[in-house]
This record gives structure tokens, sequence and C-alpha cells, in this order.
């Protein structure tokens, strides 16, 4: 097998991006290879309800055995388990042209329900602490739909916090991956994918 791009990683037999958006949110709106309105990515890295939850564990969203787990309950419901990832593409898409301000009608209330449903399926729960007593800690079911409540519930998170301030969107050709830029000192993706290719146009320019 030839070597992959340094932009990808093999992560338990599936070919997923690497993290570049400094936030997981963003780094889920980064699993297709370019945002040139909604049609059919020329690169879908979440190809089945599977890759979704070896990703989400990949970003540190689950643990390996809660992978284990979702992958076995995603066997025995195929059908389910489609339907779980049609559901996250969807969110994904709506999610971007929030954050995009792309203008799509409709995107904002589609992505609030979806965060308004994990909402809802979130327990406070009581835990044992260190010594006696105990803490509160939020807790979602671990069923099929968990990787989407996880991200959905980030979502909310990125939206109303202050980070929502310092994304931006990566020019490089066909790309339109999200990333944080607190300093305003980034302006690719990856310096050694779009950046890259951004000094090889710039320089065949120059001597041409």
């Amino acid at each position: 097998m030839s070597a992959l791009p340094s932009h990808l990683e093999l992560v338990q037999g599936v070919v997923l991006p690497r993290p570049v958006g400094a936030d997981p949110v963003l780094d889920f709106l980064n699993t297709r290879s370019e945002w040139a309105g909604r049609g059919p990515a020329r690169s879908e890295w979440l190809t089945s309800y599977q890759a979704l939850v070896i990703w989400t564990g990949y970003v540190g969203l689950l643990t390996d055995a809660s992978v284990f787990r979702l992958i076995e309950q995603a066997a025995v419901k195929p059908t389910d388990a489609a339907r779980r990832l049609e559901a996250a593409l969807e969110f994904r898409a709506d999610l971007y042209d929030v954050l995009t301000d792309s203008g799509a009608a409709g995107s904002f209330d589609a992505a609030a329900r979806v965060i308004d449903q994990a909402g809802a399926r979130r327990r406070l729960l009581a835990v044992p602490a260190d010594g006696n007593g105990f803490r509160a800690a939020w807790d979602l079911p671990e069923d099929l739909g968990l990787p989407l409540d996880q991200l959905a519930l980030l979502a909310a998170d990125l939206l109303t916090g202050p980070s929502r301030d310092h994304i931006r969107a990566c020019p490089g050709d066909a790309c339109g991956w999200l990333f944080l830029d607190p300093r305003g000192r980034r302006r690719w993706c990856s310096m050694s994918t779009c950046g890259n290719r951004a000094k090889v146009r710039a320089h065949a320019a120059r001597t041409r």
C-alpha cells in the first residue's frame, strides 16, 4: 500500500483526515475534502457509521471501549446505524453553513433542533469523587446516537462561546476547511497541504 498523504492517517483500518481545526467540532466539519455547496465531496471520509465512530474515538470524544460497543451495536442494527450517519452528515452541512454565514435557508434551525435533541437526552448524574462524597457530571446514553449527541453539544458551546469569533476558512483551492485562529496569524488549514501548494503556484508564477 502506498504511503498516505501527510494530511491523512490510517486509524483502525479507516483512512481519516488528521485534526487541524484546533477544535473537535471543526475537525468534524473537515471530514470531507471541500465545501463548494452541498454537492458530493471529492473525498468523503465518513463513509459508514463505523467510520464515524472510529473518527469520534480518534479525536478523543469516545473511549476505545465505547468505540467497540457502538460498532457492535451498529452491526446488530445496520439500518438504524445508517440513519444515524445520515443525520450526522446533515448536521455537519447545516453547521458548516451556520459557522461560515453561508445563508442557507433553515440551516440554523436545523442545527438547533439537533442540539436541542441532544440536550434533552443528557442527564445529570452523581459520580464518586476522590475521598468521600460525590460530584455532578453530565451523561449521555451509550447508544447509536452518542457520536452526534456529543458533537451537537460541543457545537452549542462553540456557537455561543468566544471561539466563535476566531473561526477561519482555509482559502486553498477547493478546500474550505475550518480552523481556530485566535491570534490572527494563521492562513492555511495546513502548511504541508494548502500552504505548500500555494507556495508552489506562487513560485511558478514568478518564474514564468
